[in-house]
């Protein structure tokens, strides 16, 4: 596991490289999205599964990192060129995802309602029937920021945690985009407070909990491996009995969407606050995985979700628990 990820040599030329990549691709995308707001749908796909192609060319070290991430998850189920054309696909998926976002905010609450079927919301609405707020689990998978545009054109005050990224114009552009679409921004410096508010009120407040959490996180089961992974949504759920409910979205061949609200994940609650979020946390992570399987070229293979590994010297649930920000809506930002 130590050597699962590539050792990168962190030289200036290195750094320098890394530094004007990510300004480089920060600059693209925001031109891009000024430029492909109102591209029609059908054109949109074509493009996008080209742009995600061209990532994976500009970028071997991300490719890299697919592939390992495949390899631990599925080596012991799939074959190599298997693995490699699940990983070719996510890049089609996610340049797709990219152009839609970039449409969202010149589409109206019907044209969002028609891009995404919306099931079991009588989950999310018996869970709303208890008054003490809803955690929608989800994750990197489908097209996440689909997954919230679509509940808040239902009307649901949907709440999303926010990180800023590395460029100002690009994370307003962000804020924006979610806003404009009906759901809430967080600002993560201060998600804790606000969500807490958020599920007193009887919202909803989304939480991606598929990311390597570092040294903030307790170790739990995923693909049979320990990852580091957030225990905030454990933590929201003990502390105010906020209703967990799965809800996750997948792209059908058509390059429709689906959005689909599972039945509540019931709570561990027997009294020993850190046992019960370390098992609610697993539980949680246990029915991310779930969908994962069910669609796994639709995932966000490209972090490097196992870098974390826990230390023998330090149990897995000795740090206090903290909201995590990721990579995108219904949730959280990158």
């Amino acid at each position: 596991m130590n050597q699962l990820y590539e050792r990168e040599r962190r030289t200036w030329l290195y750094e320098w490289h890394r530094r004007l990549q990510t300004r480089a691709g920060n600059a693209a995308l925001l031109w891009m999205a000024r430029r492909y707001h109102r591209v029609p749908e059908g054109v949109g796909h074509r493009m996008g599964a080209r742009i995600g192609l061209a990532m994976r060319r500009i970028s071997p070290r991300h490719w890299r990192i697919v592939m390992a991430n495949l390899r631990l998850a599925f080596g012991d189920e799939k074959g190599e060129e298997e693995l490699a054309e699940i990983g070719r696909e996510c890049y089609r998926h996610l340049g797709k995802c990219l152009v839609e976002f970039f449409r969202m905010p010149a589409m109206s609450a019907e044209e969002m309602r028609r891009a995404a079927e919306f099931r079991g919301t009588e989950h999310l609405d018996a869970a709303l029937a208890e008054g003490r707020g809803v955690i929608l689990l989800t994750g990197h998978l489908g097209n996440w920021e689909m997954v919230g545009v679509r509940i808040a054109a239902e009307g649901y005050p949907l709440n999303v945690i926010a990180r800023a990224q590395r460029d100002d114009r690009l994370t307003e552009y962000i804020r924006q985009t979610r806003e404009v679409t009906g759901m809430r921004v967080l600002h993560r410096d201060q998600s804790v407070r606000q969500s807490l508010r958020a599920l007193r009120r009887n919202e909803l407040v989304g939480v991606l909990l598929d990311q390597n959490a570092g040294d903030d996180g307790v170790f739990v089961d995923f693909f049979g491996h320990q990852a580091s992974t957030a225990p905030g949504a454990a933590a929201f759920a003990l502390r105010t009995g906020a209703v967990v409910v799965p809800t996750f979205g997948w792209r059908k061949p058509d390059d429709s969407h689906v959005v689909e609200i599972g039945e509540a994940v019931p709570l561990v609650k027997t009294g020993d606050r850190q046992k019960d979020i370390l098992a609610n946390t697993a539980r949680y992570t246990k029915v991310i995985e779930e969908q994962i399987r069910a669609h796994p070229e639709q995932w966000f293979w490209l972090h490097k979700r196992w870098k974390s590994r826990p230390a023998t010297s330090r149990p897995a649930t000795s740090r206090p628990p903290a909201a995590q920000g990721g990579r995108g809506a219904a949730g959280q930002d990158a």
